[in-house]
This record gives C-alpha cells, sequence and structure tokens, in this order.
C-alpha cells in the first residue's frame, strides 16, 4: 500500500463524505434506477448514507470530536468573567462607594503535565485511525452484500424460468397420462403419481416467483432505495482468466497480516490500549499551569489587583489507590486487545484457508459444467431433430436440463466472483477508487 501512514489515514478518513456526495446528489435529484440494472451501477450507489453505515460514521465523527476536545485542552484558555455587586463598606474603609464592580480577561494554559497530555492525544489518534478502518471494512462487506444480493435477483429469474419450463413438461406430460388413464391404459395409482408430480412442480414455481420480489426488495434496500424493485437486471460478463490462485495459502497470510482493515482495526485498537495503560501511569504525575489575568475595578483597594501572572504547580501525593486501579484496568484492556487480536487473526485466516480452497472446488467444478454442457447441447441437438422428424414427441427433458444447466453455471460464475471479493475485502486490495468494481468482481 502506497502513502505514507498519515497519507493513508487521511484517505480513510475522507471516504464518509466521498461517497455521500454522490448518494446525496442522487436523493435530490430522485433519479429512478436504470433499466436495466447493472451491477457497476449498483455497486456506484453504495454510499455512507445507508443505515447499515450510519453507526460507523457516527463513531468516526465522535472520534474526531474526541481528538479536537484532547487538543483544546493543551490550548490556551480564554475566560472573561464580569461582576455587579453593591456593597456597605465600613466607617474606617477610605472608599465609601458602594459600587463593587469588576471585569477580568483571564488566560489559563498547561505548561507541561509529564507525559500525561501526551498519553491523551496518542489514545484519541489511535482510536480514530480505529474507527476509519472499521469504516472501510464495513464498507468493504456492504459492497460485497450488494454484489451477493445483485446476483441473488439474478439466479432468482433464472430458477423462475427453469421451475416454469419444468411446471410447463410436467403439465403436458400430466394431460398426456391423464388421457392414457382414461382410455385404460394407465393406473389410476401412476395418474395421481403424475398429479403429485404436477404439484410439486407449481410450488417450486410459486417459490421461485416468491424469490425473485423478495430478493428485488432486499437489493432496493440496500441500495438506498426502498420499494424501487429493479425489473430487469443485466447479467455481469464475468471473467476469471486473470486470476490466479496461489500454490500455497500461505502467501495470503502475509498480505492479510499487512493489508486486513480488522486486524489493522485491532492493532490501532492495541496501541490506544497501550496508550491508555501510559495515560493511567501519568495520572498522579505533576501539572504545571500559567495563568494571566488582567482585571479592571471601580472601587479602588489595595486587594485589588490590575493584573496577575504566575505558575502554579500541581503535585498529587495521595489518591487512595485511584492510579493503581486504573493502571490495573488498563493492564486487563491492554490483554483482552491482544486476545481479540490473536483470536481475529486465527478466524481470518481459517476464513481464507476456506476461500482459498471454495476457488479450487469451483475451479473443477466449472470444468465439470463447461464437459456437461457440451453434452447438454448435443443432446438438444439430438432431440430437436428427432421431434422434426417426429421420432420424439417433444423437446421438454432436454429444455429443462438445458435451464438446470444455466442456473448452475450461473450459479457456480456468481459464487466465484462473491469469493474472488471477498478475497480482495480480507487482503484490503483497493482503497476505493474506480477500478474497485473490475477487481472485485473480474470483469
Amino acid at each position: 500500500m502506497s502513502g505514507s501512514p498519515t497519507q493513508y489515514f487521511r484517505r480513510l478518513l475522507l471516504l464518509p463524505l466521498f461517497f455521500s456526495i454522490p448518494c446525496l446528489l442522487w436523493a435530490a435529484d430522485e433519479v429512478p434506477l436504470p433499466t436495466p440494472l447493472t451491477l457497476e451501477f449498483a455497486l456506484g450507489l453504495a454510499s455512507a448514507e445507508h443505515p447499515e453505515l450510519q453507526i460507523e460514521v457516527a463513531e468516526l465523527a465522535r472520534a474526531k470530536a474526541e481528538q479536537q476536545r484532547v487538543d483544546a485542552e493543551m490550548g490556551v484558555n480564554v475566560t472573561l468573567s464580569g461582576r455587579l455587586r453593591w456593597i456597605d463598606p465600613p466607617s474606617s474603609s477610605i472608599e465609601q462607594s458602594q459600587d463593587d464592580h469588576r471585569i477580568s480577561l483571564s488566560l489559563n494554559k498547561s505548561l507541561y503535565d509529564f507525559g500525561r497530555s501526551a498519553a491523551k492525544k496518542d489514545v484519541t489518534l489511535a482510536e480514530r485511525n480505529q474507527r476509519a478502518l472499521v469504516y472501510l471494512d464495513t464498507f468493504a462487506r456492504y459492497r460485497i452484500a450488494i454484489m451477493a444480493t445483485f446476483f441473488d435477483v439474478l439466479l432468482a429469474d433464472q430458477a423462475y424460468a427453469r421451475d416454469t419450463e419444468e411446471m410447463s413438461m410436467a403439465f403436458v406430460n400430466s394431460d398426456r397420462v391423464r388421457e392414457r388413464n382414461e382410455l385404460g391404459q394407465l393406473s389410476d395409482i401412476e395418474l395421481m403419481e403424475t398429479r403429485s408430480l404436477l404439484q410439486a412442480s407449481r410450488l417450486r414455481q410459486a417459490q421461485s416467483e416468491a424469490a425473485q420480489r423478495t430478493t428485488r426488495a432486499r437489493l432496493a434496500d440496500l441500495l438506498n432505495r426502498p420499494g424501487q424493485l429493479s425489473e430487469k437486471l443485466s447479467i455481469p460478463q464475468l471473467s476469471f482468466a486473470a486470476r490466479k490462485l496461489p500454490e500455497d495459502v500461505n502467501d495470503w497470510f502475509v498480505e492479510l497480516e499487512q493489508g486486513n482493515p480488522q486486524l489493522r482495526a485491532l492493532m490501532a485498537q492495541l496501541a490506544s490500549a497501550k496508550a491508555q495503560l501510559s495515560l493511567a501511569r501519568a495520572d498522579d504525575n505533576p501539572v504545571l499551569l500559567g495563568q494571566l489575568e488582567v482585571s479592571e475595578y471601580n472601587r479602588a483597594v489595595g486587594s485589588n489587583d490590575k493584573w496577575r501572572a504566575g505558575i502554579s504547580l500541581d503535585m498529587p501525593l495521595f489518591d487512595g489507590g485511584r492510579s493503581a486501579a486504573l493502571q490495573a484496568r488498563s493492564r486487563a484492556e491492554l490483554h483482552k486487545v491482544e486476545a481479540n487480536l490473536e483470536q481475529q487473526r486465527r478466524v481470518l485466516r481459517q476464513e481464507l484457508l476456506d476461500i482459498w480452497t471454495e476457488l479450487q472446488t469451483l475451479q473443477v467444478e466449472k470444468q465439470s459444467l463447461a464437459a456437461d454442457q457440451e453434452y447438454r447441447e448435443l443432446y438438444l441437438d439430438l432431440r430437436r431433430a428427432q421431434y422434426e422428424l417426429e421420432v420424439e414427441a417433444d423437446l421438454g427433458d432436454a429444455m429443462v436440463s438445458m435451464s438446470v444447466l444455466r442456473y448452475r453455471v450461473m450459479q457456480a460464475d456468481f459464487a466465484t466472483a462473491l469469493a474472488w471479493a471477498r478475497v480482495n475485502a480480507l487482503l484490503g486490495r483497493g482503497d476505493g477508487n474506480d477500478n474497485d468494481e473490475k477487481f472485485a468482481t473480474g470483469y
């Protein structure tokens, strides 16, 4: 990943703004979803305005505000105070005026706190970096969810076409069996069996038709367009020729350590926990303060100073064990974060291994489907020729077999695309540029 860590996190912090601007423009113009809806357009609608990301945007804003608050603590605090007061001076006082008003301007600044402010700044910086990385990971998973749901819609459409052909064939077959039953050529049991198969095929068609609507509704929600159900989706042209699986999954493990947003977020949390421990250790350190005050009075008495300037040193002597308790709690939190980091590392390594083996299996499955496709195409040509010669009554079974095969091929292609997208997200590949869609899906 190119660039310094500061530049990298600066780009991360700009992500919410970068992705919210297009969404705000679309919301203002109420641009409808195009027909057909493409995968690239759908991924382009991913923005921080979606409710799934609003929590992370708010957490990032909170971390930024906390960092600003800590910076303000080390700055100059300027206070303007006024007083309106009337008194009854004693008879011995030279100044017998009853007006005792005052206005003061005071400046206070922490000059040195022996490491306390530095530890606070380290804590807030680490927390801000952590939230930025969590947002980046959440956004990547959000885009994968859009891809997966987009593919679900296409699979639901293909399943509906497959089940419709199957039901049509079952209906024709049921009608033929009924005619032969009426002629006494087939038994009632065979007739009832055929009717049962017809009803089962009608149920599958109804289920796939329902899936067409539910998957479209989920996609509309993910695209932040609830209720806008896309009538037609464009099938993406996926190509995996440039995708090469490493011979050893350990190659991915090395990249995982360097680029995974979840691990980097936990490392930032670890840095925050270490800084929190340093802050707890510095809790009972002295604090050196600088003070300057300028005042104006309407009574001239000896205790009224025109200005004051000074340095004060506050040194805690006894806190009843408060500092020790803070350090113990910080050490416990540090150990917890270290354990979480190691546990998450193992979970992610296992997830990468699962995807690696899944992609290997998918490669073999695609080879098997290619061979099956050649056979089915030849079989369909044979049945078509027999149909034309009136050797066979219909092409139903061959057409259904082709529909089933098309569904399986589409399913394998989409599973492969999603697997590579998950790999890219886990390894932290891509930084939100225009090529992310192609890089994620393998166009």
